[in-house]
């Protein structure tokens, strides 16, 4: 799995607390999962929004964690196709 920030400094300010993208396997090993969930969870409350591909299985964990933890959640796949990316996490 990989995190990496996002500078939200110009952007909305539901994100400006920060931004972090997750990406992972196409197939998690249960340490990687246990680790998303962990990462986005330390995140999370610190009040950053949280940035996935939910057609992903560690997208969809991280875009649930998000959800649970009452964040923000941009869709990374809408934002490649020219859509609106923030949206619910719950898909």
């Amino acid at each position: 799995m990989r995190v990496f920030i996002i500078d939200t400094s110009n952007m909305a300010p539901e994100l400006q607390g920060g931004l972090i993208g997750v990406e992972g396997s196409s197939n998690p090993t249960a340490a990687e999962k246990q680790e998303c969930v962990e990462t986005v969870s330390m995140y999370a409350v610190d009040g950053w929004a949280i940035a996935a591909d939910p057609h992903t299985a560690i997208g969809w964990l991280a875009a649930l964690t998000a959800e649970t933890a009452c964040v923000p959640f941009v869709n990374l796949t809408r934002l490649a196709l020219g859509q609106p990316a923030r949206q619910p996490a719950h898909l």
